[in-house]
């Protein structure tokens, strides 16, 4: 997808269709009224008379045709109060107006005071909202979108974007082609996690990831069978013991500068998790295709830091299994050794992220990470405390955390903290080995994840992302304000953050 800046007289702009921003209120915005001048009123009457009040996700399509405009159409799309409107906020009204249009070309009125709103609440610049605005129209595009039986293929080759104002076009063309690129990357990542885990097997995920990498000049290593005991990655093997599909591990690296810190990337790859002997109750089972989409945002953002070059080292890990009841499955009460010596009793086999990411942490540290990050869809328990349009975050380095929740707010999605206070550390507590893999309270689950992988960064700054219920939206009552379905959740956020280190 290509993005580009609206240049000359905006009716004559060479676009299937024309996104407005309709804030509440609602009035149009400058750009909207030189378009209505073109378009003989007709946007207006469709604010003044025709019901559109400018409520978030609010949307009106119109025909234009026979009108001074060289676009057909419009969209309408309520952005709401401007004094909540952020960058999620804006990127998932783009994607809700795009969705459906199928047009080669979509043009986006991008108003001032959007662009101040953003801004000001975000503490970003003009260029970083283009950005979000790009990516968010190309998101509304995708393989992922097309498959299904009822489901209509779309694809925005071009996205124009009108309004940015005094923002030097130079800054403007590369704010745009930046997140033309996010929102390709999203759109691959958000593939991945609609594959069915039949077709996306761990052997397979590897090989198309490390593909993506070397596209984007990355180098790129796939660890099996012998190799992966050779490191005596015990959790990650324990856990992919009841499965016929042979685990992987995906190593990819950027080298910019030796002496420039080292991001370490680490993510779960669970292709499917039935949730092993402590199986999962059947009813929605069949969604846990995704849980490798915290390896897939990995994959995803590795694929942006390869073209974007930032000026410090990036290492990724990604831990690619199944967790399946087998006959050789891992058992609760078994115990497990992970890469670093640490012995773990698992005492539920459910709870099988945090042992994988447990290998990841230790061998990203051992490849010499000096600051690390790990995302995973970890736990239920996050659902019930932030919901979907958030990703929780743990950490046991404040800088670093407000490093990633800085890179969220350029990339358009939100980061909230939960705290790790040292009550939480009795959830480790075992009689038979250094630490239990659950603890038998389910009290601040999402915590306890956190505590327990911990214990396997080396002292080093970290930060876990939690991505259970942000990384899929399916709340039937969410869908008018946060796309349906896949979400490719951090991706952007975690390709933005290596930059932020060398400050």
């Amino acid at each position: 997808m290509d993005a580009e800046l609206a240049t000359g007289d905006l009716a004559a702009v060479p676009a299937g269709a024309w996104v407005l921003l309709v804030a509440q209120g609602p009035e149009l915005g400058p750009v909207a009224r030189a378009l209505d001048a073109a378009a003989t009123g007709a946007l207006a009457q469709a604010v003044g008379d025709g019901g559109m009040v400018g409520r978030f996700g609010q949307r009106r399509e119109l025909t234009l045709a026979g009108t001074g405009l060289a676009a057909g159409r419009a969209v309408l799309i309520g952005v709401g109060a401007l004094d909540q409107l952020d960058g999620y906020r804006l990127r998932n009204a783009l994607e809700l107006a795009v969705r459906g249009l199928d047009q080669a070309r979509v043009a986006v009125a991008l108003e001032p005071a959007v662009v101040a709103a953003v801004s000001d609440r975000d503490g970003i610049g003009p260029a970083d909202v283009a950005r979000v605005v790009a990516e968010g129209a190309g998101r509304a595009t995708g393989e992922w979108s097309a498959r299904g039986r009822h489901r209509a293929a779309f694809w925005v080759e071009t996205v124009i974007v009108a309004g940015l104002g005094d923002l030097d076009p130079a800054a403007a063309a590369a704010a745009l082609r930046a997140g033309a690129q996010q929102a390709e990357a999203a759109n691959r990542v958000r593939e991945w996690q609609w594959r069915p885990a039949n077709q996306l097997t761990p052997a397979t995920f590897a090989d198309e990831a490390a593909s993506l990498a070397r596209e984007s000049g990355l180098e790129a290593e796939v660890l099996d069978g012998d190799h992966l005991k050779g490191l005596r990655m015990g959790a990650l093997l324990g856990v992919a013991q009841g499965s016929r599909e042979a685990p992987r591990v995906l190593v990819l690296r950027y080298r910019a500068d030796p002496q420039a810190p080292t991001l370490g990337l680490v993510g779960k790859g669970i292709t499917f998790d039935a949730g092993g002997i402590s199986l999962k109750p059947p009813a929605l089972m069949h969604r846990m295709k995704a849980d490798m989409s915290g390896a897939a945002a990995v994959a995803g953002a590795m694929s942006l830091i390869g073209r974007w070059r930032p000026p410090v080292n990036v290492l990724a890990v990604m831990l690619l299994t199944e967790n399946l009841p087998g006959g050789g499955a891992l058992k609760p009460g078994d115990c497990l050794t992970a890469l670093g010596g640490q012995t773990i009793e698992v005492t539920n086999t459910d709870a099988e992220g945090r042992l994988v990411l447990a290998d990841g942490l230790g061998y990203a540290a051992h490849l010499g990470a000096t600051h690390l990050v790990s995302v995973a869809t970890l736990t239920g328990a996050v659902e019930i405390a932030l919901g979907h349009p958030v990703t929780a975050a743990m950490t046991n380095d404040p800088a670093l955390l407000e490093r990633v929740r800085h890179a969220g707010r350029l990339a358009g999605e939100r980061v909230w903290e939960l705290p790790m206070f040292p009550e939480y550390d009795v959830c480790l507590d075992s009689d038979v080995a250094d630490m239990v893999n659950a603890a038998e309270s389910r009290a601040a689950g999402t915590i306890n994840g956190a505590v327990f992988l911990r214990e396997f960064v080396d002292q080093r700054p970290w930060v876990h992302l939690d991505i259970a219920a942000a990384a899929y939206n399916f709340q039937a009552n969410l869908v008018g304000q946060v796309p349906k379905g896949p979400t490719g959740v951090m991706t952007a956020t975690l390709a933005h953050l290596p930059a932020l280190l060398s400050g």
